[in-house]
């Protein structure tokens, strides 16, 4: 479809949720946009590189929010697809830690380190609460081995980061699949496209999408 020489919308970005404006725009019988994109491809921080003969994600990874009472769309949209996905099972994520040979820590080991980094961040806390007063002067031991450097993204980047509950999680669930597909997660942005853009062996034609436009 030629490009409308007067377009009643104009969407900036060809991101996910550039993508999901346009389609309901068109699902409501708006097909006069423009969607201008900076780069050369749409998908924004969805986005894969090959690495040795593999898809390797470098932005969205997992599709997050499965198995709760509303139905997530973006998993819809992946099993309509057929999208390859693994569950992520993280009991054992505090644990399964690998050296650089790629042979996973002994499990005591891994257990005892974790310990050792919870008493740790307990008594930073407790320090930093009796001293709110007070200059403190002594810094956080910073990890430095491997393992402490692992636990610690663990520990704190992982398991303590989400202190408040996160709508996904509590509208559509708490499972999460790791997308495994060679397509990439980026096949879902443009099955999406293919609903209002005019595309042909999956590549998008519509001059309504005009990429390398820096706004």
């Amino acid at each position: 479809m030629d490009s409308p020489s007067h377009s009643s919308v104009i969407i900036i970005g060809a991101g996910i949720s550039g993508i999901s404006a346009g389609k309901v725009l068109a699902e409501n019988g708006i097909e006069d946009m423009l969607i201008l994109e900076a780069s050369d491809r749409i998908g924004g921080r969805i986005r894969k590189e090959n690495f040795g003969g593999v898809s390797v994600e470098l932005g969205a990874g997992w599709v997050a929010g499965v198995g709760g009472k509303e139905p997530n769309p973006v998993w819809e949209l992946a099993s309509q697809s057929g999208l390859r996905t693994c569950f992520s099972d993280y009991s054992n994520a505090r644990y399964n830690i690998y050296d650089r040979s790629g042979k996973i820590f002994p499990s005591g080991v891994a257990a005892d380190s974790y310990k050792k980094a919870v008493d740790s961040a307990i008594e930073k806390l407790r320090s930093l609460e009796a001293n709110l007063d007070s200059e403190v002067t002594e810094q956080p031991r910073s990890p430095k081995t491997p393992i402490e450097l692992a636990i610690d993204f663990i520990l704190h980047d992982f398991e303590m980061a989400e202190v408040e509950p996160i709508s996904t999680y509590v509208d559509f669930g708490e499972r999460e699949f790791l997308v495994a597909d060679d397509r990439g997660y980026e096949h879902l942005l443009y099955k999406m496209a293919e609903d209002f853009l005019f595309t042909s062996e999956g590549k998008i034609l519509d001059n309504r999408l005009k990429l390398n436009k820096v706004i």
